[in-house]
């Protein structure tokens, strides 16, 4: 899902260039991990991930903003509770999925969409003298501290304690859950903001959620090209992929508490000899030879999609869940005279 209103503003007209430089500000209610692309020589770079805590402005690049045209892009860290929130536009750019990094060849992840963000464009001016900040908000208007107070009161609901409202306001109910969860951690007393409190709730909110969510393991010896059957009501669905996994490796496919009962999954293996589906689907799903996130309200055919035969698993009730891909389940490949 995507959020929301993205200001640009400039920074610091009046500095001179031996400080110029790039910086992103957090004024929302969610910590994030932010990124961003910029021309470096003849190559198009990205660069991130920096951790934005609400309320928190950071610099992002020493070197001048040079006139031209930037991108950018955020996302919520896990820990959040619901869908995943990103702040995003339409130019896919490379990316690592964990940890710090610092691209200077786009091909990497040609044959890996998860490694691809979709960045929004940024037009820095003549004007910036240099200095550029990007501010990352949302719907509600937060200055840099009611946006901390904010992130704050949505970090203390997504570890299950209660501070009413996410509005920014530092009321009675708010400082009450502050004080109490500062005395849980062992933290001073008082219900005052910093840093080691706002990350020891992001601490505990992503340890929640790692626990939660549908998961894909590959028990086979070959990269799996997955996709998931998301139920929407008792008729509609909607498929999602790819999410490729390589031998022995797991990908989370679907965050936060299974709401559902049941799952469509389904995996192919590329081989040589021809391409090697899982067997045993029992319910037909729109895909894509690129990444899709499709409704099945209309045919895939209507859609110009694929069509592929997803196979059913029963989740009863659980809050996560684990689907093992193993070397049984897929069809030989077409043409090779097995069975």
């Amino acid at each position: 899902m995507r959020l929301i209103l993205l200001s640009i503003l400039l920074f610091a007209l009046s500095a001179g260039g031996a400080s110029a430089k790039y910086s992103f500000c957090n004024k929302s209610s969610y910590a994030l991990s932010a990124a961003i692309g910029y021309v470096d020589g003849d190559r198009l770079a990205t660069r991130g991930w920096w951790r934005l805590r609400p309320g928190q402005c950071k610099v992002v690049l020493t070197e001048q903003a040079k006139p031209g045209r930037y991108f950018v892009y955020a996302e919520a860290i896990p820990g959040h509770k619901g869908p995943l929130r990103t702040w995003s536009g339409d130019t896919a750019l490379c990316v690592e999925n964990n940890g710090f990094f610092n691209l200077r060849n786009q091909d990497v992840c040609r044959d890996d969409p998860m490694r691809q963000r979709k960045f929004f464009n940024v037009e820095v001016t003549e004007e910036a003298n240099g200095n550029w900040q990007t501010d990352f908000t949302e719907a509600s208007t937060y200055t840099v501290y009611s946006a901390e107070v904010a992130g704050v009161q949505r970090l203390l609901s997504d570890v299950g304690k209660n501070t009413g409202e996410v509005d920014g306001a530092m009321g009675r109910e708010t400082q009450r859950a502050l004080a109490n969860y500062r005395r849980e951690k062992g933290l001073a007393e008082g219900y005052n903001i910093d840093d080691e409190l706002i990350d020891a709730l992001i601490e505990e909110a992503n340890a929640l959620e790692a626990k939660l969510g549908l998961f894909y393991c590959n028990k086979t010896n070959n990269a799996v090209w997955s996709a998931v059957a998301e139920p929407q009501d008792q008729e509609r669905y909607r498929s999602k992929g790819w999410w490729k996994i390589e031998p022995g490796d797991c990908a989370k496919i679907i965050k936060g508490a299974l709401e559902k009962d049941h799952y469509y999954v389904y995996g192919l293996i590329e081989d040589p000899a021809g391409d090697r589906p899982i067997a045993g689907g029992d319910k037909a799903f729109c895909t894509n030879l690129v990444m899709f996130n499709s409704a099945n309200d209309l045919s895939c055919e209507d859609q110009d999609l694929d069509e592929a035969s997803f196979r059913r698993v029963e989740i009863g009730g659980a809050d996560s869940a684990t689907f093992d891909f193993t070397p049984d389940m897929f069809a030989a490949p077409s043409g090779s005279g097995m069975e």
